[in-house]
């Protein structure tokens, strides 16, 4: 798997994007990312360290055991008690950070909410281990957290059929059938602590109160199926979690669970709301710096992806492409090991994209999916036909006042 090539070969340089990079936490910064941003603090907080960057609400981070080697965390100075917002993934590492912060930081208080923004490992990885250790409550989407509990109980030594068949109809090549088998399908419960048997629901434009100030939780789409953001009602900060990363970009794959899901669509709708958010925030990602230029930043990742669907465009117009035959135009660089699912879970995405807006139409010869280019994109305004599908508008922020 590892050193599976596109067969049709290598592109011209000429026709692929400088940014076209696999859009994940694992390489590839956005164009111009730092364009109108300003990163406040000149240090990121060390392991055991903490950074305050609001009265009462510090910055840590935690170990990750992957390429991305860190996840921000936040704590918020509830008086008798604390307020974590995510906790890194489930790990003998992750576990002695937090005592050494239980040490150094917490002053003995307890943590008394631990809320996740999101399922992934590197978020909610610990939520289990710190809610036992504490006796805290834990606050989640009631999707990310059924979807969470979902993965970790269906994890198998024997990989599902279902999966075989969605790398395949993409193009994978059936002679890698063993080494996938391989690796079992236990990889989401490697890095998940037992999650909490019982959660309070975070739902969009419901109120919140951390660190004695007042948060409205802001939903995306597209990276997971309910990410919460927060949006502070007091004082201009934001925690946008993965949904806008100040370096790099999410990944946004389609999955064999939900084939033919559209989640770039519900992803730029997401961003596209995030621009309501008033003011200039400071921004607390999940990963990279604290940042200000939210807006400017968003806007970077929306045309970082409409120049991807413009050059995918482009690559299907010469010829028909499976999925995995797109990789020369979305990705500059060899795609190796797990990035390869993520690369093609991503190239799905963006192939289902021009698919719902009419540009794009796939022909299935009962083994593999092969798409090619339909309509004109330079005529298409892509942002707009994507809020017109059904399902993908969300409701205005302005709506929650």
């Amino acid at each position: 798997m590892a050193d599976q090539k596109t067969p049709a070969g290598k592109g011209p340089e000429d026709k692929i994007p400088e940014d076209a990079n696999l859009a994940d936490h694992r390489a590839g910064k956005v164009r111009d990312a730092d364009d109108g941003l300003v990163f406040p603090f000149h240090k990121v907080p060390h392991e055991g360290s903490v950074i305050e960057v609001a009265q009462g609400i510090l910055w840590a981070r935690m170990p990750l055991p992957w390429s991305l080697d860190h996840i921000n965390v936040y704590l918020f100075d509830e008086g008798d008690s604390w307020t974590v917002i995510d906790t890194g993934s489930n790990g003998n590492s992750g576990r002695s950070a937090w005592e050494a912060l239980e040490e150094s930081t917490l002053g003995g208080k307890p943590i008394s909410r631990v809320i996740a923004t999101h399922m992934h490992p590197d978020h909610l990885g610990l939520a289990g281990w710190l809610t036992e250790r504490h006796k805290a409550e834990f606050y989640i989407s009631q999707t990310e957290y059924l979807l969470a509990n979902t993965l970790w109980m269906s994890a198998s030594a024997d990989f599902p059929q279902s999966e075989l068949d969605f790398l395949f109809e993409a193009g994978v090549d059936r002679q890698y059938e063993d080494m996938i088998k391989s690796a079992g399908f236990g990889n989401y419960k490697k890095g998940v602590y037992q999650l909490p048997t019982a959660f309070h629901r975070l739902e969009d434009g419901s109120e919140i109160m951390i660190g004695g100030r007042r948060w409205r939780t802001v939903m995306g789409r597209g990276h997971s199926p309910e990410h919460a953001c927060l949006m502070c009602l007091d004082e201009p900060l934001f925690i946008s979690g993965d949904q806008v990363l100040p370096q790099i970009t999410s990944n946004v794959s389609v999955y064999a669970r939900e084939p033919l899901a559209n989640p770039l669509s519900h992803w730029l709708a997401s961003l596209e709301r995030i621009k309501q958010v008033p003011g200039d925030p400071l921004v607390l990602p999940s990963h990279g710096p604290v940042f200000t230029g939210l807006g400017a930043r968003v806007q970077a990742l929306i045309d970082s992806h409409l120049r991807k669907l413009n050059t995918l465009h482009a690559w299907l117009e010469e010829e028909e492409r499976t999925p995995v035959e797109t990789f020369p135009a979305l990705f500059r660089r060899k795609i190796t090991g797990f990035d390869f699912f993520m690369a093609l879970g991503e190239a799905v995405a963006h192939l289902h994209l021009l698919e719902s807006v009419g540009l794009a139409e796939r022909r299935f010869d009962g083994e593999v999916n092969r798409f090619s280019a339909k309509g004109d994109i330079a005529s298409t305004d892509i942002m707009k036909a994507v809020m017109t599908l059904k399902g993908v508008p969300l409701r205005s922020l302005n709506d929650f006042d």
